[in-house]
């Protein structure tokens, strides 16, 4: 801690151990947009009341659009619980992103991306929505953005030969 900080402003200024201060350059600008997409996005599944209008939003857009697949099912008191325990780790994930947009953290999010992505397909192949979609591809464009980005950055690490402090 500095000595001119108090231990409060210490704690707000923390960083994950080993995290290597980034504050610009493209992994930071994609995964910072990123994370406030997926706060955007998720937030809304974060409590059992709110997932309720999103899924029944999700319905609508499923008629609306005629959408092929089936429409999202009306969900019970456990997939709410479920669903809103996800929409807040997301969120939670999200905000840490938003505060430490370090590569570590974009590239495990990046990941998870590709992961997402993946269970959207086997939804969509099983017959879901095809409302899912928009949601595949943005997943699929911030997986893409944000490796660019983690590839970029590796490349400038390694040409400034400082490859083990950029990763």
């Amino acid at each position: 801690m500095d000595q001119t900080q108090t231990p409060a402003a210490a704690h707000v200024n923390a960083r994950p151990a080993g995290a290597v201060p980034a504050t610009t350059g493209a992994p930071v600008r994609f995964g910072r947009a990123g994370a406030i997409y997926d706060l955007v996005v998720t937030i809304a599944f974060a409590t059992p009341l709110t997932a309720t209008w999103m899924f029944d939003l999700q319905r609508w857009l499923h008629v609306v659009f005629g959408a092929g697949g089936a429409p999202v099912p009306e969900f019970g008191a456990v997939q709410l619980m479920f669903t809103s325990m996800m929409g807040t780790a997301v969120t939670m994930w999200a905000i840490a992103r938003i505060l430490f947009p370090i590569a570590p953290l974009i590239a495990i999010d990046t990941a998870g991306r590709v992961a997402f992505s993946a269970w959207m397909i086997f939804a969509l192949a099983s017959g879901a929505s095809t409302v899912i979609v928009a949601f595949l591809v943005a997943e699929l464009t911030w997986a893409v953005l944000q490796a660019i980005g983690l590839v970029e950055q590796r490349r400038a690490s390694v040409r400034r030969g400082t490859a083990g402090a950029a990763a």
